[in-house]
């Protein structure tokens, strides 16, 4: 699948396996980071082929969850979503000049303890220092805007994540050796425990690049025509998901950042092209690679958000960047690699002329179509 291929290069770029940068990693830690790897690296290589929402577990999504497996074990967690900044726009990816969107997509999450005491239920939300960030992982799906894209490119008969859609199962719990055989089944070797909750684990480290896959339920294939999001009363319908339009970390864990006085678990998606013109949302879904919901020997999706539309131009029409947004000054101070502009970068239109360098002996420099004054900006 696609989305394996992106995953694989991660450990190629300057990018922790979710997407964001780290220090690296000393031999004392191989171990530990080398599950994270094992561990995500399954849950994607395991998915399956169906689009859109499972039958079974659909009311899972931004509910109260109680956890038996994970740092929440014996807990019941509730996880709100929310898109923080939106991109406004982005360039049409080219291999030899790759533009993210920029401003980056941010959300933020926040968590809430749910106690039911007869009968009154009670919610609390976790301060984000009593939250172990190492296993939570957001990810993106792309879906256009009914008629703003030219021409639709062929796309395969799967989502990326479309065994976990809306209901989300994924075996979490144990994690096993697994591997498909021309019918389709999976034989699978015994499992190896999730890892405890520790709190002292840092959100963005390297690791190394081994792959273990999980066993996982394949669901009920569910309509690709399920509308699943209205924007200006538009219907967005499932079965438009254009994912694997997506170059780039499509997976980021969290960083925790100090937002208007207060500590903010923020999933920053620096690194996000698209290679379709259009004008397009973004789909956000959250999970914890280590937890396991009661009753369910699957992955659940904790919660998910639809972001504000963006459009993606062609390099003729491309208009330009405008400065950094102020949040992206602030998560830049906090280790995420991430473009900073501190004026607007608007392109040169054909016909724009600038002086030669050296002594004026009245040559001009033009500048061709496809150049714009970014620099090295994305």
């Amino acid at each position: 699948m696609a989305y394996q291929y992106r995953l694989s290069q991660f450990s190629s770029q300057a990018y922790g396996p979710f997407g964001l940068a780290g220090p690296s990693v000393s031999s004392t830690d191989t171990s530990s980071n080398t599950n994270i790897e094992n561990d995500t690296r399954a849950f994607t290589q395991g998915l399956g082929n169906n689009h859109g929402p499972s039958r079974s577990h659909a009311g899972l999504i931004g509910q109260p969850i109680p956890f038996v497996v994970g740092q929440f074990a014996g807990n019941t967690i509730r996880a709100e979503l929310f898109e923080i900044q939106k991109a406004n726009l982005g360039r049409k990816y080219a291999r030899v000049d790759r533009r993210p969107l920029d401003p980056p997509p941010v959300v933020s999450l926040k968590l809430f303890e749910v106690t039911n005491e007869a009968d009154s239920v009670t919610e609390r939300e976790l301060p984000n220092d009593e939250i172990q960030v190492l296993g939570l992982v957001c990810t993106v799906d792309l879906f256009p805007l009914p008629g703003t894209v030219p021409a639709l490119p062929p796309t395969r008969n799967h989502s990326r994540l479309g065994p976990i859609s809306r209901a989300e199962p994924m075996s979490p719990s144990r994690y096993v050796h697994h591997r498909r055989t021309s019918s389709g089944q999976i034989s699978s070797s015994p499992p190896s425990p999730a890892p405890s909750r520790n709190p002292s684990q840092h959100s963005s480290t390297f690791v190394s690049t081994h792959s273990r896959e999980p066993s996982f339920e394949e669901p009920a294939s569910p309509s690709s025509n399920i509308v699943v999001h209205h924007v200006d009363g538009q219907p967005i319908v499932e079965g438009t998901q254009l994912t694997n339009a997506l170059v780039g970390a499509t997976f980021v864990q969290p960083t925790v950042v100090d937002w208007h006085g207060k500590k903010t678990l923020m999933f920053v998606f620096a690194d996000l092209a698209v290679k379709t013109e259009g004008t397009f949302i973004l789909r956000y879904r959250v999970f914890d690679i280590f937890s396991r919901a009661e009753r369910h020997d699957h992955l659940v999706i904790q919660a998910e958000c639809y972001g504000g539309p963006f459009r993606v131009y062609s390099t003729k029409e491309f208009p330009g960047l405008q400065a950094s947004t102020e949040l992206t000054k602030l998560i830049s101070r906090y280790g995420v690699r991430i473009n900073i502009r501190e004026t607007e970068r608007k392109r040169r239109k054909k016909g724009d002329i600038t002086p030669d360098s050296g002594p004026a002996t009245g040559k001009r420099k033009h500048i061709s179509d496809d150049e714009d004054n970014d620099g090295e900006d994305g």
